[in-house]
């Protein structure tokens, strides 16, 4: 049988546990737990505060004891049939998925700041939430159920919602300010604006198709990653940001900011103005649309992810 010295003694030497098993004559999660005394299960990952220090480690060592590719349970259609079929059986958990929706929770500001970063920074958040969510539902290929199309279209309606105020507020305060405090600013702006006229694009068309629809899934996946692609941009510039701005300055901005939700569209307007002061004009005209479109019915986002009649 290897002993300690001899696995740590390999390890130093620069093999693999894989190569030392080979030497060795065991298996490479054998030959793991000898060196380092903990199993090859994954119950080594970092952060669990009880592995001790060693070289030939960098993070979970599951693919020793078990070199096939790891699955989540969660992603096969046969645990998640099991799963409905036990909410169907239980009263309770029926009641939780009839309470439960996709709604994220409000964009507040706990110390009442209202910084620029941080109010748009909220924002993002919010989005990848329900981009998550999304990504959870079932799609046409997976053979999701008329309740999940139905819910993924309210998802997709919330994320229009959010990034239709989101974009306009941007357009108004937030890239007039990273044109005058970075010195590339004005290339920024123009790359982050021609990215926005990307995605309302896409929300546009999606707004116009049904769950079903064909092409319905395919520009959720392009919306996905161009919003992905965008905040990205955007957390970047929000770091440069808070290096030159100066934090009085960022507050005065976020205080605009707040201030506009409740003017801010609430569908986007890809052929409306980006920059200040026609998008504050253009926006006023396209809230009061907008509203007025909102008011005669109810719309996806009113669900708040829930499945339901989609017709507006």
């Amino acid at each position: 049988m290897p002993t300690k010295q001899d696995v740590q003694g390999l390890v130093r030497a620069g093999l693999s546990y894989e190569d030392i098993a080979a030497r060795l004559g065991t298996s490479p999660g054998l030959a793991y737990l000898i060196g380092t005394g903990l199993p090859a299960d994954g119950s080594d990952a970092p952060g669990t505060g009880r592995e001790p220090p060693r070289t030939g480690w960098r993070s979970s060592s599951q693919h020793l004891a078990n070199p096939e590719p790891a699955v989540s349970p969660t992603s096969k259609d046969s645990v998640l049939r099991w799963v409905k079929r036990r909410v169907d059986v239980d009263p309770p958990m029926r009641a939780a998925e009839s309470r439960r929706d996709a709604a994220p929770g409000p964009v507040e500001d706990p110390d009442g700041e209202h910084d620029l970063i941080d109010e748009l920074t909220r924002d993002h958040n919010q989005v990848k939430a329900l981009l998550e969510q999304l990504s959870a539902i079932p799609g046409k290929v997976k053979g999701r159920s008329a309740a999940q199309m139905s819910a993924r279209k309210s998802i997709v309606d919330m994320i229009t919602l959010a990034l239709s105020q989101h974009e306009s507020l941007e357009e108004e305060y937030l890239w007039p300010a990273v044109r005058k405090t970075l010195s590339d600013g004005d290339l920024r702006a123009q790359a982050a604006l021609g990215q926005e006229k990307e995605g309302k694009d896409v929300l546009t068309a999606l707004g116009k198709l049904n769950g079903d629809d064909e092409r319905f899934d395919e520009l959720v996946e392009r919306l996905t990653l161009v919003a992905r692609t965008h905040v990205a941009f955007e957390d970047r510039v929000f770091l440069d940001l808070s290096r030159v701005m100066p934090q009085q300055q960022r507050k005065k901005v976020g205080r605009r900011i707040h201030r506009g939700r409740a003017l801010a569209p609430t569908r986007p307007h890809p052929h409306a103005p980006q920059h200040s002061p026609a998008v504050k004009v253009a926006g006023i005209a396209g809230t009061a649309l907008d509203r007025l479109r909102d008011s005669v019915g109810e719309r996806p986002a009113d669900r708040r992810g829930r499945a339901g009649s989609d017709e507006e």
